[in-house]
């Protein structure tokens, strides 16, 4: 489950219904963001409290991952119960198998009991 929302003009779009998800993987200003360090003096910052349970992983990611790899792949792979090394290792192989157009960031984070 996705609990932070990307803040790109491609996103902004499918919020308003202009696209859908699958017209934004070929949206041409798909990499255009709306917020980020450095712009202005002051950044509209997202925050969330939620409770960690034990078990559950966190995944962290640039575009690079999340581009090339569909969310019901990482899933699968997080709910592999592999190593987390061996779990970040695998989402890059598949990132880069798919096409590796961008930097590939992750990082998993285990709540552990």
């Amino acid at each position: 489950m996705q609990v932070s929302e990307d803040h790109s003009l491609v996103n902004e779009y499918i919020k308003a219904g202009q696209i859908t998800k699958e017209q934004a993987k070929t949206f041409p200003h798909k990499n255009v963001i709306m917020r980020a360090l450095g712009m202005k003096d002051n950044v509209l910052v997202d925050i969330q409290k939620r409770s960690a349970r034990a078990g559950e992983i966190y995944l962290l990611c640039s575009d690079g991952l999340s581009d090339m790899v569909p969310d019901k792949d990482m899933e699968a792979v997080l709910a592999s119960g592999i190593p987390l090394n061996e779990m970040t290792k695998q989402l890059v192989d598949m990132a880069n198998a798919n096409g590796g157009k961008d930097n590939i960031t992750v990082i998993l984070v285990k709540v552990e009991p």
